[in-house]
C-alpha cells in the first residue's frame, strides 16, 4: 500500500466529490438503464440469505441497482456524492416505495447509520477512487454498521484492465490517466483479502475475465 509518509496521490474529498459531478452533469445516460450484472450477482446472493431486509449502497448514481434491490423488497438507502446523480435518481418514475435517495459520501453515510443495523452493504466501483486511509475506515465502518451475518457486497476492477499502465502509476496498483486528475486503485486477491481481513469471512467471490471486474461477497461473523 502507499508509504505513509508520502503525499497522497489522492485530491482532497471536495474536489473529488467535483470532478463526480462533472462527469454527470458532461453524461445524461451514465449508468442509467437495467441492473448491472453486478447487481443482479449481489442481488441472488443477498436474498439467499435475507429475503427482506435494510440496505445501504454507497455510491449509486442514478440508482439502476438500488431500484433492483428495492423492488426485491429491500428497504434501501442510496447514496452518492453527486448532487446532479441524486437529482436523477430521485426523479424516476419507477423508484420503488422502499428507496430513498441521500446525496452523501460513503463514509459520512456510514457513519450516520446505526450500529448493527443492516442486512447488507452494497458498493459498485466505489473503493477504487478511495484513499487508503479512507478504505480502511469505510470498510471498518460497514463491519460496524453490519449486523451478525451481514453481507459487505462489493465490485472493483483488477490489475487485468486494460487500463492499468496507461498515465502514471502513483502508488502500488494506484494509477492516474491524466495529469491533474484522480487516480483510480485496481485489485489483487491479495488487495481483497486485506478488506475481508478487516473483520469478515469470506462467502463468494467471481471473477468475470472480460470485465476484469471482481465480485465479493463478505460476511460479518
Amino acid at each position: 500500500m502507499t508509504d505513509p509518509s508520502a503525499p497522497s496521490p489522492w485530491p482532497p474529498l471536495a474536489i473529488r466529490e467535483a470532478g463526480a459531478e462533472g462527469i454527470y452533469r458532461g453524461n445524461p445516460d451514465r449508468f442509467t438503464g437495467p441492473p448491472s450484472r453486478f447487481g443482479l450477482w449481489a442481488f441472488q446472493r443477498l436474498s439467499e440469505r435475507f429475503p427482506r431486509g435494510q440496505l445501504l449502497e454507497l455510491g449509486c448514481g442514478t440508482g439502476r441497482d438500488a431500484r433492483k434491490f428495492a423492488s426485491g423488497g429491500y428497504v434501501v438507502t442510496a447514496v452518492d456524492y453527486s448532487v446532479t446523480a441524486i437529482e436523477r435518481a430521485r426523479r424516476e418514475l419507477d423508484n420503488p416505495p422502499l428507496i430513498r435517495f441521500r446525496r452523501m459520501d460513503a463514509l459520512s453515510a456510514l457513519r450516520d447509520t446505526l450500529t448493527a443495523s443492516l442486512d447488507a452493504v452494497y458498493a459498485h466501483a466505489v473503493y477504487m477512487m478511495l484513499p487508503d486511509d479512507e478504505l480502511t475506515a469505510v470498510v471498518r465502518e460497514v463491519h460496524r454498521v453490519l449486523h451478525p451475518g451481514g453481507l459487505h457486497l462489493f465490485a472493483v476492477r483488477s490489475t487485468t484492465d486494460p487500463m492499468v499502465g496507461q498515465g502514471e502509476e502513483v502508488a502500488p496498483d494506484v494509477w492516474r490517466r491524466t495529469p491533474g486528475t484522480a487516480p483510480y486503485r485496481y485489485f489483487r486477491r491479495e488487495s481483497l483479502d486485506r478488506l475481508t481481513g478487516l473483520g469478515f469471512e469470506r462467502v463468494a467471490t467471481e471473477f468475470p475475465e472480460s470485465l476484469h471486474f471482481w465480485y465479493v461477497a463478505d460476511r460479518r461473523p
